[in-house]
């Protein structure tokens, strides 16, 4: 019951990595293993230390701003922060990185955040919580290639274009989930799951394909 949902962000971040023409998957060994490493030791901290399970309530708004932070937002920024200011390379290798960054990260944290739950492990949460985290990833890459990829002149307002975009898309799986807890899950909400992820990558090989090195 719980494949999916442990193998789904790790595949991903594979075909992704493999997609990828001017880096191999290696090239971001440090990156991954980081993340792989910070991720066990939250989820670890959070298990056995502070167990903060989260159980629902009635107000809409307040399952939605908890799940919004801790299930999204403050990982997501914790970690981009952290990679710029430890990752000294190019800005398009930076940019390229921070998707395996990230995607190692919520491979762990994601299902975690499934698993600890009281609540019914729905379909929705075993299969398309996980697709959805992924397409934020990779969303947050390809915003920060583009950045990269800008002139000197755009790049203060592209970064701040992309800011406020990712965050708009990182406040989209949370709205979701608590959407479908109150409402109920149904083919309109899965199809809106796997859109959200589909664009992504398809903006991911637009990207790629206008992005090559030259060495």
């Amino acid at each position: 019951m719980y494949l999916f949902l442990i193998a789904f962000i790790p595949l991903f971040t594979i075909a992704i990595t493999a997609l990828e023409k001017n880096y191999k998957i290696s090239s971001f060994a440090p990156q991954i293993i980081f993340s792989v490493f910070l991720a066990t030791v939250v989820c670890c901290v959070r298990e056995f230390f502070i167990y903060t399970s989260y159980e629902w309530k009635a107000d809409v708004l307040s399952n939605f701003i908890y799940l919004f932070l801790w299930d999204a937002l403050i990982p997501f920024v914790v970690l981009t922060i952290l990679h710029y200011i430890f990752c000294k390379d190019e800005s398009l290798y930076k940019a390229a990185a921070l998707f395996p960054m990230l995607a190692s990260f919520f491979a762990i944290y994601t299902p975690y955040t499934v698993i600890s739950i009281i609540e019914r492990h729905s379909l929705f949460l075993l299969f398309f919580k996980p697709v959805m985290y992924a397409g934020l990833c990779l969303y947050a890459s390809v915003f920060a290639g583009i950045v990269a990829l800008s002139s000197y002149k755009s790049k203060f307002f592209l970064f701040i274009l992309a800011m406020i975009l990712t965050a708009g898309l990182a406040a989209f799986p949370p709205l979701l989930q608590t959407f479908c807890y109150f409402n109920g899950e149904s083919i309109v909400t899965y199809g809106m799951a796997a859109a959200y992820t589909a664009i992504s990558l398809i903006l991911f090989i637009i990207k790629n394909a206008k992005t090559t090195l030259q060495y």
